[in-house]
């Protein structure tokens, strides 16, 4: 081996080869917008940083590795006389300093060799699907009238009374009952869902529309299953699955996982003894998942109504 290529290099090389990868592979995840099917968009900013960091880090390490070939190169800040026997490298052998390397390069090799693609509805079977939305910090109260900025029918004011808990959903309910047709969008899709299902009542043969994959859980009718979403928090460990009930007595033609979007009109009906939101369905048409299939909930939602 010639004598410019020591050990000492060897190490900075490698070292600079992992740094690399992983600003490599976060920049992938970002370029291709992949990223999204692992962290909220609320996050992306932190990757940013995260990736911005990585690089910098990773030109120094580079620079620290050609310096090497040159000279002994010592990067820190211990006080000792590095020009005679101390040294900051612990003893260890081949085997353990390839296992130690080994614990950064294989998650490299499986973040490149497979695919990014989004957890399928099929997940819920372990999660359980959530049908009501998301729950309402409590359900007592004195109930009152919830006004709007722009102003309300004073009917429709008086179906939507609630208690303090529940007042941004009101809100949300009388802007989707003056709605033609509710379309569940990605935006507010858990909201919508919480807010129908409060007031389900109200929305009684209203016009709904939503795309989703098609769910089938144990206990359901054979003329009914449930069209769902996954909805993400924060990252993908706290993914669950939202969805809403729908009958028709074609519904064993469609199978699980398959995504349609159906149009029809609002019902309810008792699920795990909970009184939810059912769509009796008019019309079925395929859809095909958008790249990134989640949603993702709104908190500050109340201030946009």
């Amino acid at each position: 081996m010639p004598k410019k290529w020591n050990i000492k290099a060897i190490h900075h090389f490698i070292k600079s080869g992992i740094l690399a990868g992983f600003a490599g592979v976060l920049l992938k995840l970002l370029l291709t917008g992949d990223m999204l099917l692992y962290i909220a968009p609320h996050l992306m900013l932190y990757v940013d940083i995260a990736v911005c960091g990585l690089v910098i880090m990773t030109a120094f390490q580079i620079y620290v590795a050609f310096l090497s070939l040159k000279k002994n190169v010592i990067v820190c800040d211990c006080g000792h006389d590095h020009s005679h026997s101390h040294s900051h490298e612990p003893a260890r052998s081949s085997w353990l300093q390839a296992g130690i390397y080994s614990l950064f390069i294989f998650p490299l090799i499986l973040a490149t060799i497979l695919p990014n693609t989004a957890l399928a509805g099929s997940m819920a079977q372990g999660k359980g699907m959530n049908v009501s939305g998301i729950s309402a910090k409590g359900k007592d109260g004195p109930v009152e009238l919830v006004s709007m900025r722009g102003g309300v029918d004073p009917a429709v004011q008086n179906m939507f009374k609630t208690n303090v808990y529940n007042r941004d959903y009101a809100k949300l309910g009388m802007r989707l009952y003056n709605q033609e047709m509710i379309e569940m969008k990605d935006q507010w899709f858990i909201e919508k869902l919480q807010a129908i299902n409060t007031f389900v009542d109200n929305f009684q043969g209203k016009s709904i529309k939503i795309t989703g994959f098609v769910y089938r859980e144990e206990g359901l009718p054979a003329s009914q299953f449930i069209i769902g979403r996954m909805a993400m928090t924060h990252c993908i460990a706290d993914i669950s699955p939202y969805g809403i009930i729908t009958e028709t007595p074609d519904a064993g033609q469609y199978p699980n996982d398959t995504w349609l979007t159906i149009t029809g009109t609002i019902d309810h009906t008792e699920y795990h003894g909970q009184k939810v939101m059912k769509i009796n369905i008019e019309q079925i048409e395929p859809a095909v998942a958008n790249a990134v299939p989640y949603v993702y909930p709104d908190w500050n939602f109340a201030s946009e109504l």
